[in-house]
C-alpha cells in the first residue's frame, strides 16, 4: 500500500495558512492547524471506505525523536483513496529545523496493527509561515489581549538600511518624505517630541535642544518655569524668534512665572533651540522646554 501526497500536500498548506492569516487581522490568536492531502493507494489501487490513520512529526528522515504529540484521526471516509486532515503539533513544532511527517495507517478502520509508510514526508518551506508569527529566535512576541505583534528591545527596519540607528526606520526606495503616510490627527505632541532641555541660568538655558527635521514643516516649542528676571526670547539657529511672556502668578521672592507656546515655520535640516534672557542678578531662571517637529501635511 503506498500514498502519494506531493501535490495535494501543497494546496491543502495554501488553503490552511490564507484562513490562518485571516483569523490574525480579525484579533484572535493564530490557529496552529494546516491542512494535510494526501492518496491512499493498496496494491495500486485506490482505497475507498474507512481508515485509521496516526500522523506524527520528527526531527529526522528516519529514527531520530518525534516532535509534538501524534494526531489520531479514527475511521476517515476515503473516495478513491483522497483524505485531508487537519495537524496540529503545537506552536514550537516549527523553530526552524527539519521536520518529517510520518503516516500510519489501518484498514480496514478500528482493528489490526498500524502500518508505517515510508520514506517520511519532510516539509518543504511553507508551513514555516507559522513560525514567523510564533517568533524567530524568540524575537516577535504576539500579544492576545492588545493584539499586538512586537519585537522587544529590538530594531525594526522597513525596507530600511542595513544598518539601523532606531527603534523603528521606514525608508522609500524611491527617496522622497513618502514612506509612511498616516491619517490626520493621528500623531500628537508626545510621539513628536525631540527632547527635554532645563531652563536654568542667566543669560542661557543650559544644553540647547538640537532638533533634526527631514523636511519643511513647523517647530512646537513648549516650555514654562519661573525667573526673575523681565521677558525672555526664543532663539533659533541664532536668529531671535520672539519673545518669551511673563506670567502673572508670584512665585515668591519676586519670582513670577513664564511660558512659552510658540509655533514656528521651519526648513528641512538641523536646527538649534535656545532660550536666553538678560545678564544680571545671578542664576535666577528655572524650568524646562520641549521643541516638537511636525510635517508641514499634518
Amino acid at each position: 500500500m503506498k500514498i502519494n501526497r506531493a501535490h495535494a500536500f501543497a494546496a491543502g498548506v495554501v488553503v490552511a495558512l490564507l484562513a490562518a492569516a485571516a483569523k490574525f487581522v480579525g484579533g484572535t490568536p493564530l490557529d496552529q492547524t494546516f491542512t494535510y492531502q494526501g492518496q491512499l493507494r493498496n496494491a495500486g489501487q485506490l482505497v475507498n471506505g474507512p481508515v485509521d490513520l496516526r500522523i506524527t512529526l520528527w526531527d529526522a528522515g528516519v529514527a531520530g525523536g518525534q516532535v509534538g504529540s501524534a494526531n489520531t484521526f479514527n475511521a476517515m471516509q476515503l473516495n478513491d483513496g483522497r483524505f485531508a486532515c487537519g495537524l496540529n503539533f503545537g506552536g514550537a513544532a516549527f523553530d526552524g529545523s527539519n521536520r518529517w511527517i510520518q503516516v500510519e495507517f489501518r484498514n480496514p478502520a478500528g482493528s489490526g496493527q498500524y502500518q508505517a509508510l515510508t520514506p517520511r514526508d519532510k516539509i518543504t518551506a511553507t508551513p514555516y509561515a507559522l513560525y514567523a508569527l510564533n517568533g524567530a529566535n524568540g524575537v516577535w512576541v504576539y500579544d492576545t489581549d492588545q493584539q499586538s505583534l512586537t519585537a522587544p528591545g529590538k530594531r525594526v527596519v522597513i525596507m530600511g538600511p542595513s544598518n539601523p540607528t532606531t527603534a523603528l526606520e521606514v525608508v522609500s526606495t524611491t527617496g522622497g518624505d513618502d514612506s509612511v503616510k498616516l491619517p490626520a490627527g493621528s500623531i500628537g505632541a508626545g510621539e513628536l517630541a525631540f527632547g527635554l532641555a532645563a531652563a536654568a541660568g542667566e543669560g542661557s538655558v543650559g544644553t540647547p535642544l538640537n532638533v533634526n527635521c527631514p523636511a519643511p514643516g513647523y517647530l512646537l516649542i513648549i516650555g514654562s518655569g519661573s525667573t526673575f528676571y523681565t521677558n525672555g526670547r526664543v532663539i533659533v539657529d541664532g536668529v531671535d524668534r520672539g519673545v518669551i511672556p511673563m506670567g502673572n502668578q508670584a512665585c515668591g521672592n519676586n519670582y513670577t512665572t513664564w511660558s512659552l507656546h510658540r509655533r514656528i515655520e521651519i526648513a528641512a535640516g538641523n536646527h538649534t533651540i535656545e532660550l536666553t534672557w538678560p545678564s544680571g542678578g545671578g542664576s535666577c531662571v528655572t524650568g524646562t522646554f520641549t521643541a516638537v517637529y511636525v510635517p508641514a501635511s499634518l
